[in-house]
């Protein structure tokens, strides 16, 4: 779905009916219908925000569209006179973990992990260690983009883990752990990591749960799972 006009959400009781199908589903990976860059990016941002403005992260009324190259992916302007805000979409994962989940997709089959390619193939102990460096990862990767560039607007990075290491958290107890590798991690690369966003607020998007400004006050809150 390809989408060039701006949403408006007037108040959190109308954001669903603003966002309507967009960012609702993502398509497959392969075939006709397969997904878009864009269609990821929708769904992402389309709970990101919603646990956002839930959290009086990002209050209401905002409007949101697709920026165009250089800028981040998207623009969220509060009709506040104020400058507007950037956000950039990621994932946290490893291509070897992708070109298997496509694979996956296309062998339409019960599949182990490991067995396209992809990590973990003799099982993982700790899945949530690796998850927590797939995070730190994205980070590094947005060195000397448009995101970390210094702006007047805020910026806003949302990462979301989609690997073979979040797909073996089986549940919130198990994203909870791993969300506690990721603040040890964090706790010794902050500096380095604060340094590369360049006052670029950093969140994470889990399964279950969501990390408001993991460089900073690093607010861990339990997702409400509406769409």
């Amino acid at each position: 779905m390809k989408m060039n006009k701006a949403i408006n959400v007037p108040d959190p009781a109308g954001f669903c009916a603003a966002f309507g199908d967009v960012g609702l589903k993502v398509g497959p990976r392969t075939g006709e219908n397969k997904r878009t860059q864009d269609d990821k990016e929708w769904y992402v941002v389309r709970r990101f925000l919603r646990e956002g403005m839930l959290r009086r992260v990002f209050k209401t009324p905002f409007s949101i569209e697709k920026a165009h190259p250089p800028k981040p992916d998207f623009a969220l302007d509060f009709n506040d006179g104020n400058a507007t805000a950037f956000l950039e979409i990621t994932e946290a994962t490893r291509p070897a973990d992708q070109r298997e989940m496509t694979e996956i997709g296309r062998s339409n089959q019960a599949t182990l992990l490991g067995e396209f390619g992809g990590r973990f193939s003799d099982g993982a102990s700790q899945p949530g260690l690796a998850w927590a460096s797939d995070v730190v990862d994205a980070i590094e990767r947005k060195v000397g983009k448009a995101i970390y560039s210094p702006s007047e607007a805020n910026r806003h990075l949302v990462i979301y883990p989609n690997s073979n290491a979040s797909f073996l958290l089986f549940d919130a107890r198990d994203e909870c752990a791993a969300f506690s590798f990721l603040a040890e991690l964090i706790a010794r690369e902050r500096h380095r990591c604060v340094d590369m966003a360049s006052g670029c607020f950093v969140h994470v998007l889990g399964k279950w749960w969501v990390c408001f400004d993991l460089l900073g006050e690093s607010r861990l809150v339990r997702r409400i799972r509406k769409k």
